[in-house]
């Protein structure tokens, strides 16, 4: 799937607004010792995938005619300042190896193992989801009533909703329940955390707008982290009940992710088990993380193993086999497919190949899944840092390299010469999608412009051969393309135009 990496980063950015060798290396000794680790999965017959992944990571992008260049996983963290990495394997539908790698510059600050916890962020969504149709179709809920029905104490301002068309579990759950778009900031650990209903309401010290209804239920896909926030509330009213508690019942416990929980704030018996999350530029998250009271949105503590299990029943629920799911559950919610998602899944059909993959960021983490329901072969990932997406993007692709997967592929371009006078004439703030503001710089040093975005990321970009004056970032695959017919003075970002101001 070429526009694989678009579409991760398109999600990343919408919710935070947010040596050369031509085969791979065989040296491990700049590996970290991972045996023996408590909680992590090596059966032998793995370890020669396990070596092949950990030495040949590859990026996004490879340049034709070019040697590329394979990296290691602790190489490629301490490139990208990434503190730890919850990593599995799962392989016809069991989870082949496992394991939890330290950064050597970080060492004296944790040590973790693979029963660490990490935060799962948006990873939490599709979780929600699954609990709400077990509950379904034990006859707790209906997902298709007016959740309105279901809130004891708070009444949603009216909006684009209508009785005949109202507000629901199924339409939240599918991110089109018309709730204005967003995600969620969390709260530092010194502050008060605000309830679900401050949340809800917008009051003071809640870092996120009031919800609403600003679009029709049902028309329009549109991530909304305040719409989970909304059922949330919900089920605490229907079982009466913490939100924790209801999800240990429900999904937790039936998977066996017995290492997981969406306590908000975590007690401070388990912080010793806590993967503590760290920014951009390498400086741990004050605190070590920050709460997420939206718990149903971004509240999950969680690591690889735990998550790769729970995907695990979704693809032996599909293919008929003995699960905490049923076969129809799973075909009705593939059913429901939109613009390729499936209720915050992005959903990827290659020939008679069917993936699920879902991805997540809160501050100090970046985490990603996927499985195929064909084949049972998938990957999950958590950081505990920022910067943690680019890697994940690429252990997905390597990944797939390596034990033939179908549904992630590398991009092939042709790299340009550009002159210079035209790359210096580009840098400047841009305006895109005419909402939010894109700065493009130039340096001289390498001769090449990066693409800055609102949360400080970067992103070098190389000129390569295309009808416009086309660039791409290498570590991602994200593609910029400056107009012609109006000398530079726009840019192409996700399909969207950037002016410049």
């Amino acid at each position: 799937m070429k526009s694989n990496a678009n579409k991760l980063f398109f999600q990343f950015f919408l919710l935070f607004f947010i040596g050369s060798c031509t085969s791979q290396p065989n040296d491990t000794s700049d590996l970290i010792d991972h045996v023996n680790k408590p909680g992590c999965i090596l059966p032998d017959e793995s370890v020669a995938g396990k070596e092949q992944l950990e030495q040949g990571i590859r990026r996004q992008v490879k340049f034709s005619g070019e040697p590329e260049n394979f990296s290691s996983i602790p190489d490629k963290m301490k490139e990208y300042q990434i503190p730890a990495l919850s990593l599995a394997i799962i392989k016809n539908g069991e989870i082949e190896w496992s394991d939890v790698y330290e950064n050597e510059d970080f060492a004296d600050e944790q040590t973790l193992d693979c029963t660490s916890i990490f935060q799962a962020a948006s990873l939490s969504k599709p979780v929600t989801v699954m609990a709400a149709v077990r509950m379904y179709s034990a006859g707790e809920i209906d997902l298709d009533t007016n959740i309105q029905d279901y809130l004891k104490d708070f009444e949603i301002p009216e909006g684009k909703q209508r009785a005949e068309n109202p507000v629901t579990f199924r339409n939240i759950f599918s991110h089109t329940s018309g709730i204005n778009p967003g995600g969620y900031q969390g709260y530092n650990r010194s502050l008060p955390m605000p309830t679900d209903m401050d949340i809800l309401r917008g009051s003071e010290g809640v870092n996120t707008p009031a919800i609403e209804v600003t679009s029709t239920p049902n028309e329009t896909l549109a991530y909304s982290g305040g719409a989970y926030t909304l059922a949330e509330v919900a089920l605490q009213n229907i079982f009466n009940d913490e939100f924790s508690t209801i999800m240990k019942r429900w999904i937790l416990d039936p998977a066996g992710m017995n290492h997981s929980e969406f306590t908000q704030p975590l007690p401070a018996s388990d912080s010793n088990r806590v993967a503590k999350g760290y920014t951009f530029s390498g400086d741990m998250v004050e605190g070590g993380w920050r709460n997420h009271p939206e718990q149903a949105a971004a509240g999950l503590w969680s690591n690889s193993v735990d998550l790769a299990k729970f995907l695990i029943e979704i693809y032996k629920a599909y293919n008929g086999e003995v699960s905490i799911f049923s076969q129809s559950e799973i075909n009705s919610l593939l059913n429901d497919e939109r613009n390729g998602h499936v209720y915050g899944f992005i959903i990827d059909r290659s020939g008679d190949d069917i993936s699920i993959t879902h991805y997540g960021g809160n501050e100090g983490y970046r985490t990603g899944m996927t499985i195929s329901l064909t084949s049972g072969n998938g990957l999950v990932y958590l950081t505990n840092s920022d910067n943690g997406g680019t890697l994940g993007n690429e252990l997905l692709l390597s990944a797939s390299q390596i034990y033939d997967w179908r549904h992630f592929s590398q991009t092939e371009v042709q790299r340009k010469q550009v002159d210079q006078k035209i790359l210096k004439a580009l840098p400047g703030n841009y305006r895109w999608n005419n909402q939010i503001d894109l700065s493009i710089t130039f340096d001289a040093n390498d001769g090449l412009i990066s693409l800055i975005f609102p949360n400080g990321d970067e992103y070098e970009l190389v000129p390569i051969d295309g009808d416009e004056l086309d660039f791409i970032h290498p570590g991602t695959g994200v593609t910029v393309s400056f107009s012609k017919q109006d000398e530079f003075h726009s840019f192409i970002l996700y399909g969207q135009s950037a002016k410049k101001l």
